[in-house]
């Protein structure tokens, strides 16, 4: 890739960004890679982005990022991974991608590149709704899924609500140090994990997805709340209550 940039006189700087300039890759990291085009080649180069490409790689699958012309993700036929985003020289200077490492610069680009800006703590009011987009999904449960006995829809329904909890309690835990999506349990705290840890995995049948959406609710309104109550952020025991008592109407609580 290295050579086929330096040799394209359209491109005008590389970097490596993610996980990789950060140093703190491993096997299950990405490549993720930064290309500067000059800005009157840059229709041009996203029209050709893939014979970019498959001039110095073999492809197995390949897409463009939407949004994000001449940007795009690709798998090799070894199963590497690369992900590429595309930038028009003009907007280096006023990039949000600010953590990154030279390795290709022919213009010293790289002085224009913004310093990282530290990472934002707790957003108080995302946590809020993730926490009432939980209490929502609680309440549509025992119709959607116990009424139907639909217990496919109960499993996927568990599963969001599981990740609901993880959601909010990294949110929590904000700021964290960079790291990618993949790394996801290194976001939680050991004694987060082992909440994950015990809760269980349902199976498509009433009481498997009933005892497992009753263990997620539960790990939710105490450690869930636990995590929000150090941020200060009052939870809703109202809503928390009507979807009780909704619950026990139902037989479920």
């Amino acid at each position: 890739m290295i050579e086929a940039a330096a040799n394209d006189d359209r491109i005008r700087a590389v970097w490596l960004g993610g996980s990789v300039a950060r140093g703190v890759a491993d096997a299950g990291s990405d490549l993720d890679v930064l290309v500067a085009v000059a800005d009157e080649h840059v229709d041009a180069f996203a029209a050709g982005w893939r014979e970019w490409l498959e001039s110095f790689t073999d492809i197995l699958l390949a897409r463009e990022l939407p949004g994000l012309p001449g940007s795009f993700y690709a798998t090799t036929t070894d199963c590497l991974r690369l992900d590429v985003v595309t930038e028009a020289v003009s907007v280096v200077a006023a990039t949000p991608h600010r953590s990154r490492m030279p390795i290709l610069d022919k213009d010293g680009l790289n002085e224009r590149v913004p310093s990282p800006e530290e990472a934002p703590g707790p957003d108080a009011e995302a946590v809020r709704g993730l926490v009432e987009e939980f209490y929502r999904q609680q309440a549509i449960f025992p119709a959607a899924v116990v009424a139907r006995a639909d217990w496919l829809l109960g499993v996927v329904g568990v599963g969001h609500s599981q990740q609901l909890l993880y959601r909010v309690l990294t949110a929590c835990n904000a700021p964290l140090p960079p790291m990618g999506v993949k790394q996801w349990s290194a976001k939680l705290a050991p004694e987060q994990r082992e909440v994950f840890v015990r809760l269980p995995s349902p199976q498509p049948t009433r009481a498997s997805v009933i005892d497992a959406m009753r263990a997620t609710r539960q790990a939710f309104r105490e450690d869930g709340r636990a995590a929000v109550a150090r941020l200060g952020i009052e939870w809703p025991d109202d809503v928390d209550e009507a979807v009780a008592d909704y619950w026990r109407r139902e037989g479920l609580e």
